[in-house]
Protein backbone atom coordinates (compact mmCIF):
# COMPACT_ATOMS: atom_id res chain seq x y z
CA UNK A 1 0.00 0.00 0.00
CA UNK A 2 0.96 3.80 -0.92
CA UNK A 3 1.30 6.35 1.90
CA UNK A 4 1.72 9.80 1.31
CA UNK A 5 2.82 11.93 3.76
CA UNK A 6 0.82 14.89 4.66
CA UNK A 7 2.68 16.69 7.06
CA UNK A 8 5.31 15.13 9.64
CA UNK A 9 2.54 13.60 11.95
CA UNK A 10 -0.67 13.25 9.50
CA UNK A 11 -0.24 10.40 6.80
CA UNK A 12 -2.53 8.70 4.27
CA UNK A 13 -2.76 5.02 3.03
CA UNK A 14 -4.41 5.00 -0.69
CA UNK A 15 -6.85 2.41 -1.34
CA UNK A 16 -3.97 -0.48 -3.20
CA UNK A 17 -4.01 0.82 -7.08
CA UNK A 18 -5.50 4.61 -6.07
CA UNK A 19 -4.02 7.88 -5.52
CA UNK A 20 -6.65 10.12 -4.73
CA UNK A 21 -8.87 10.55 -1.84
CA UNK A 22 -12.31 10.64 -1.89
CA UNK A 23 -13.57 7.23 -2.87
CA UNK A 24 -14.66 4.22 -0.80
CA UNK A 25 -12.90 0.95 -1.31
CA UNK A 26 -14.82 -1.17 -3.19
CA UNK A 27 -14.88 -3.54 -0.20
CA UNK A 28 -16.49 -1.50 2.13
CA UNK A 29 -19.00 -0.29 -0.09
CA UNK A 30 -20.11 -3.56 -0.52
CA UNK A 31 -20.18 -4.27 2.79
CA UNK A 32 -21.98 -1.02 3.46
CA UNK A 33 -24.62 -2.17 0.50
CA UNK A 34 -24.97 -5.63 1.96
CA UNK A 35 -25.88 -4.35 5.58
CA UNK A 36 -28.75 -1.74 3.75
CA UNK A 37 -30.30 -5.03 1.98
CA UNK A 38 -30.60 -6.34 5.41
CA UNK A 39 -32.24 -3.42 7.21
CA UNK A 40 -34.41 -2.63 4.55
CA UNK A 41 -35.95 -6.32 5.00
CA UNK A 42 -39.77 -6.19 6.41
CA UNK A 43 -40.60 -7.56 9.32
CA UNK A 44 -37.10 -7.79 10.81
CA UNK A 45 -37.85 -7.79 14.71
CA UNK A 46 -34.89 -5.03 17.18
CA UNK A 47 -32.27 -6.98 17.31
CA UNK A 48 -31.93 -8.12 21.81
CA UNK A 49 -28.64 -7.45 22.93
CA UNK A 50 -27.75 -10.81 22.54
CA UNK A 51 -28.34 -10.70 19.04
CA UNK A 52 -26.05 -7.60 18.85
CA UNK A 53 -23.06 -9.05 20.36
CA UNK A 54 -23.50 -12.21 18.46
CA UNK A 55 -23.17 -10.38 15.59
CA UNK A 56 -20.11 -8.78 16.16
CA UNK A 57 -16.85 -10.01 14.49
CA UNK A 58 -16.01 -10.57 11.10
CA UNK A 59 -16.74 -14.53 9.34
CA UNK A 60 -14.15 -14.08 6.51
CA UNK A 61 -11.38 -13.22 8.87
CA UNK A 62 -8.29 -15.55 8.39
CA UNK A 63 -5.04 -16.40 10.77
CA UNK A 64 -2.60 -14.44 8.68
CA UNK A 65 0.57 -15.92 11.28
CA UNK A 66 3.27 -17.94 9.93
CA UNK A 67 5.25 -18.81 13.15
CA UNK A 68 4.44 -21.42 15.63
CA UNK A 69 2.43 -19.63 18.33
CA UNK A 70 1.81 -20.66 21.87
CA UNK A 71 -1.82 -19.44 23.15
CA UNK A 72 -2.81 -19.31 26.73
CA UNK A 73 -5.44 -17.68 29.22
CA UNK A 74 -4.83 -16.57 32.72
CA UNK A 75 -6.54 -14.92 35.53
CA UNK A 76 -5.64 -12.01 36.43
CA UNK A 77 -6.10 -10.76 40.56
CA UNK A 78 -9.09 -8.47 40.10
CA UNK A 79 -10.60 -12.42 38.12
CA UNK A 80 -10.14 -10.92 34.52
CA UNK A 81 -9.57 -13.61 31.69
CA UNK A 82 -6.45 -12.59 29.85
CA UNK A 83 -5.10 -14.34 26.72
CA UNK A 84 -1.68 -14.30 26.33
CA UNK A 85 -0.11 -14.77 22.08
CA UNK A 86 3.89 -15.31 21.59
CA UNK A 87 5.65 -17.34 19.28
CA UNK A 88 7.05 -20.46 20.29
CA UNK A 89 10.67 -19.52 20.33
CA UNK A 90 10.13 -16.20 21.89
CA UNK A 91 12.77 -15.09 24.56
CA UNK A 92 11.94 -13.82 27.66
CA UNK A 93 12.31 -10.51 28.66
CA UNK A 94 10.39 -8.99 25.86
CA UNK A 95 7.98 -6.32 25.08
CA UNK A 96 4.29 -6.47 25.43
CA UNK A 97 1.35 -4.89 24.21
CA UNK A 98 -2.02 -5.28 26.04
CA UNK A 99 -5.01 -5.07 23.47
CA UNK A 100 -8.39 -3.65 24.02
CA UNK A 101 -11.22 -5.65 21.90
CA UNK A 102 -14.18 -3.34 20.64
CA UNK A 103 -17.54 -3.17 20.66
CA UNK A 104 -19.08 -0.08 21.66
CA UNK A 105 -18.71 -1.27 25.57
CA UNK A 106 -21.65 -3.77 25.59
CA UNK A 107 -19.84 -6.22 23.19
CA UNK A 108 -17.05 -7.33 21.76
CA UNK A 109 -14.95 -10.90 22.62
CA UNK A 110 -11.25 -12.27 22.81
CA UNK A 111 -12.43 -14.04 20.70
CA UNK A 112 -13.38 -11.44 17.94
CA UNK A 113 -9.87 -10.09 18.06
CA UNK A 114 -8.08 -13.34 17.83
CA UNK A 115 -7.07 -13.15 14.46
CA UNK A 116 -5.52 -10.00 14.94
CA UNK A 117 -3.67 -10.51 18.02
CA UNK A 118 -1.97 -13.58 16.49
CA UNK A 119 -0.95 -11.47 13.47
CA UNK A 120 0.44 -8.80 15.91
CA UNK A 121 2.44 -11.58 18.45
CA UNK A 122 3.71 -12.99 15.34
CA UNK A 123 5.25 -10.04 13.24
CA UNK A 124 8.08 -9.82 15.66
CA UNK A 125 9.12 -9.85 18.98
CA UNK A 126 6.62 -9.08 21.59
CA UNK A 127 4.15 -10.71 24.01
CA UNK A 128 0.50 -9.88 23.41
CA UNK A 129 -2.00 -9.96 26.04
CA UNK A 130 -5.61 -9.40 24.95
CA UNK A 131 -8.18 -8.46 27.77
CA UNK A 132 -11.50 -9.76 28.61
CA UNK A 133 -12.44 -6.61 30.00
CA UNK A 134 -16.83 -6.61 31.67
CA UNK A 135 -18.85 -5.18 29.56
CA UNK A 136 -22.28 -2.85 29.93
CA UNK A 137 -25.27 -3.00 30.74
CA UNK A 138 -24.21 -5.54 33.64
CA UNK A 139 -20.92 -3.54 34.45
CA UNK A 140 -21.20 -0.39 33.34
CA UNK A 141 -18.24 2.22 33.85
CA UNK A 142 -16.06 2.92 35.40
CA UNK A 143 -15.64 -1.52 35.17
CA UNK A 144 -13.61 -2.38 32.07
CA UNK A 145 -11.71 0.53 32.74
CA UNK A 146 -10.94 -0.88 35.95
CA UNK A 147 -10.42 -4.43 34.08
CA UNK A 148 -7.75 -3.24 31.50
CA UNK A 149 -5.86 -1.05 34.25
CA UNK A 150 -5.68 -3.55 36.62
CA UNK A 151 -4.59 -6.19 34.25
CA UNK A 152 -1.90 -4.34 33.74
CA UNK A 153 -0.70 -3.11 36.98
CA UNK A 154 -0.98 -7.65 37.89
CA UNK A 155 1.46 -8.26 34.53
CA UNK A 156 3.82 -5.67 36.25
CA UNK A 157 3.60 -7.40 39.12
CA UNK A 158 4.10 -10.72 37.79
CA UNK A 159 6.35 -9.89 34.81
CA UNK A 160 9.21 -11.99 35.58
CA UNK A 161 6.76 -14.92 35.45
CA UNK A 162 5.22 -13.89 32.41
CA UNK A 163 8.88 -13.01 30.65
CA UNK A 164 7.72 -9.64 30.25
CA UNK A 165 9.87 -6.15 29.92
CA UNK A 166 7.77 -4.15 32.40
CA UNK A 167 9.91 -1.24 31.12
CA UNK A 168 8.70 -1.56 27.76
CA UNK A 169 4.73 -2.04 27.76
CA UNK A 170 2.31 -0.65 25.52
CA UNK A 171 -1.44 -0.64 25.23
CA UNK A 172 -3.62 -1.07 21.85
CA UNK A 173 -7.66 -1.26 21.07
CA UNK A 174 -10.01 -0.32 18.75
CA UNK A 175 -13.35 1.75 18.54
CA UNK A 176 -14.42 1.27 22.32
CA UNK A 177 -11.20 -0.22 22.88
CA UNK A 178 -9.55 2.60 21.24
CA UNK A 179 -11.27 4.84 24.07
CA UNK A 180 -9.95 2.33 26.62
CA UNK A 181 -6.78 2.28 25.68
CA UNK A 182 -6.51 6.20 26.18
CA UNK A 183 -8.07 5.84 29.44
CA UNK A 184 -5.81 3.46 30.59
CA UNK A 185 -3.28 5.67 29.66
CA UNK A 186 -4.61 8.77 31.65
CA UNK A 187 -5.23 6.55 34.50
CA UNK A 188 -1.55 5.60 34.61
CA UNK A 189 -0.52 8.89 34.71
CA UNK A 190 -2.93 10.59 37.13
CA UNK A 191 -2.18 7.45 39.51
CA UNK A 192 1.62 8.27 38.62
CA UNK A 193 2.57 4.93 37.73
CA UNK A 194 3.91 5.59 34.33
CA UNK A 195 3.61 2.10 32.95
CA UNK A 196 2.82 3.15 29.87
CA UNK A 197 5.19 3.91 27.01
CA UNK A 198 3.39 3.99 23.91
CA UNK A 199 -0.50 3.48 23.26
CA UNK A 200 -2.33 3.05 20.02
CA UNK A 201 -6.08 4.22 19.24
CA UNK A 202 -7.65 2.61 16.10
CA UNK A 203 -10.66 4.66 15.23
CA UNK A 204 -11.22 5.24 19.20
CA UNK A 205 -14.15 6.53 20.18
CA UNK A 206 -13.66 9.86 21.89
CA UNK A 207 -16.70 11.74 22.75
CA UNK A 208 -19.67 10.83 24.81
CA UNK A 209 -23.19 12.41 23.95
CA UNK A 210 -21.43 14.70 21.07
CA UNK A 211 -22.73 17.71 19.67
CA UNK A 212 -24.02 17.67 16.18
CA UNK A 213 -20.51 18.95 14.96
CA UNK A 214 -19.04 15.92 15.78
CA UNK A 215 -20.96 14.37 12.85
CA UNK A 216 -19.81 16.97 10.38
CA UNK A 217 -19.49 15.55 6.73
CA UNK A 218 -18.49 18.48 5.41
CA UNK A 219 -14.79 17.83 5.56
CA UNK A 220 -15.24 14.34 4.29
CA UNK A 221 -14.79 15.09 0.23
CA UNK A 222 -16.65 12.62 -1.03
CA UNK A 223 -16.03 12.13 -4.59
CA UNK A 224 -18.71 9.41 -5.10
CA UNK A 225 -21.08 7.70 -3.30
CA UNK A 226 -22.20 10.63 -1.17
CA UNK A 227 -25.44 9.46 0.11
CA UNK A 228 -24.11 6.04 0.23
CA UNK A 229 -21.75 7.53 2.95
CA UNK A 230 -23.80 10.22 4.77
CA UNK A 231 -26.56 7.86 5.62
CA UNK A 232 -23.95 5.00 6.92
CA UNK A 233 -22.83 7.53 9.11
CA UNK A 234 -25.84 9.16 10.64
CA UNK A 235 -27.09 5.20 10.69
CA UNK A 236 -24.10 5.15 13.08
CA UNK A 237 -24.85 8.47 14.84
CA UNK A 238 -28.08 7.22 15.61
CA UNK A 239 -26.86 3.85 17.47
CA UNK A 240 -24.66 6.25 19.82
CA UNK A 241 -27.59 7.49 22.35
CA UNK A 242 -27.71 3.80 23.22
CA UNK A 243 -24.15 2.96 23.80
CA UNK A 244 -24.00 5.98 26.07
CA UNK A 245 -26.56 5.36 28.11
CA UNK A 246 -25.26 1.35 28.32
CA UNK A 247 -22.04 2.17 29.23
CA UNK A 248 -21.72 5.83 31.05
CA UNK A 249 -25.13 6.62 31.65
CA UNK A 250 -24.70 8.53 34.78
CA UNK A 251 -21.96 9.60 34.47
CA UNK A 252 -21.14 13.61 32.77
CA UNK A 253 -20.00 13.63 29.12
CA UNK A 254 -17.18 15.76 30.24
CA UNK A 255 -14.98 13.27 31.66
CA UNK A 256 -11.79 12.87 30.02
CA UNK A 257 -12.05 8.92 31.00
CA UNK A 258 -14.84 8.70 28.37
CA UNK A 259 -14.60 11.58 26.19
CA UNK A 260 -11.39 11.60 25.39
CA UNK A 261 -11.42 14.65 22.84
CA UNK A 262 -12.80 16.93 25.66
CA UNK A 263 -9.61 16.16 27.83
CA UNK A 264 -7.74 19.57 28.87
CA UNK A 265 -4.65 20.08 26.79
CA UNK A 266 -2.72 20.21 30.69
CA UNK A 267 -4.25 16.53 31.32
CA UNK A 268 -2.76 15.46 27.89
CA UNK A 269 0.65 16.92 27.83
CA UNK A 270 1.87 14.27 29.82
CA UNK A 271 0.78 10.96 27.90
CA UNK A 272 2.78 8.17 25.95
CA UNK A 273 3.60 8.27 22.36
CA UNK A 274 0.52 8.05 20.40
CA UNK A 275 -0.14 6.12 17.06
CA UNK A 276 -3.70 6.91 15.61
CA UNK A 277 -5.28 4.99 12.82
CA UNK A 278 -9.09 6.31 11.34
CA UNK A 279 -10.69 5.30 8.68
CA UNK A 280 -11.36 8.19 5.75
CA UNK A 281 -15.44 7.45 5.78
CA UNK A 282 -15.32 6.24 9.61
CA UNK A 283 -18.18 7.96 11.52
CA UNK A 284 -15.49 8.52 14.34
CA UNK A 285 -13.22 10.32 12.24
CA UNK A 286 -14.52 13.62 12.79
CA UNK A 287 -14.01 13.21 16.39
CA UNK A 288 -10.82 11.11 16.15
CA UNK A 289 -8.85 13.70 14.34
CA UNK A 290 -10.28 16.63 17.04
CA UNK A 291 -8.32 14.37 19.64
CA UNK A 292 -5.08 14.24 17.17
CA UNK A 293 -4.91 18.00 16.99
CA UNK A 294 -5.46 18.19 21.17
CA UNK A 295 -2.45 15.78 21.42
CA UNK A 296 -0.58 17.90 18.58
CA UNK A 297 -1.50 20.91 20.59
CA UNK A 298 -0.25 19.37 24.02
CA UNK A 299 2.91 18.67 23.01
CA UNK A 300 2.56 14.73 22.98
CA UNK A 301 4.36 12.60 19.94
CA UNK A 302 1.55 11.81 17.86
CA UNK A 303 1.42 10.45 14.69
CA UNK A 304 -1.88 9.96 12.69
CA UNK A 305 -2.61 7.33 9.77
CA UNK A 306 -5.68 7.58 7.91
CA UNK A 307 -6.63 4.38 5.34
CA UNK A 308 -8.24 6.08 2.75
CA UNK A 309 -11.59 4.42 1.47
CA UNK A 310 -11.92 2.34 4.77
CA UNK A 311 -15.26 2.57 7.08
CA UNK A 312 -15.52 1.47 11.01
CA UNK A 313 -14.68 -1.84 12.21
CA UNK A 314 -11.78 -2.69 9.59
CA UNK A 315 -9.18 -3.80 11.58
CA UNK A 316 -11.41 -6.99 12.67
CA UNK A 317 -11.12 -8.48 8.96
CA UNK A 318 -7.47 -9.38 8.96
CA UNK A 319 -7.19 -11.90 6.46
CA UNK A 320 -9.58 -10.39 4.31
CA UNK A 321 -9.19 -6.57 3.88
CA UNK A 322 -5.48 -5.65 3.26
CA UNK A 323 -5.98 -2.17 5.34
CA UNK A 324 -6.30 -4.41 8.55
CA UNK A 325 -2.62 -6.38 8.27
CA UNK A 326 -1.15 -3.31 7.23
CA UNK A 327 -2.31 -1.73 9.94
CA UNK A 328 -1.74 -4.16 12.45
CA UNK A 329 1.92 -3.90 10.74
CA UNK A 330 2.33 -0.39 11.66
CA UNK A 331 1.05 -0.98 15.00
CA UNK A 332 3.51 -3.46 15.65
CA UNK A 333 6.48 -0.95 14.27
CA UNK A 334 5.44 1.73 16.46
CA UNK A 335 5.59 0.29 19.47
CA UNK A 336 8.81 -1.43 18.74
CA UNK A 337 10.67 1.53 17.36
Amino acid sequence: MMKKEWNDSYFIKYIPGMTDSGYLDPRAKQEIEAGNEVSQTENIPEPSLQDMRDAMGWPAARDLSKHPLTITERQTDRGVTVRIYEKDDLRENVPVLFFFHGGGFFGGSLDNVENPCRLLADLDELKVISVDYSLAPERPFPNGLLDCYTSIVWAVSNAAELGIDPDNLSVAGDSAGGSLSFAVSLLDRTLGTYYIKNQVLIYPATISRGEKCFWDLSNLEMKADQQLITDYIHGFESSTDLVDMMYAECISPENSFISAAKTPLDRLADLPRTLMAIGEFDPLRVQGELLFHHLQKAGVDVTYIRYNGMIHAFMDKVGDYVQAADLLEETVKFILK
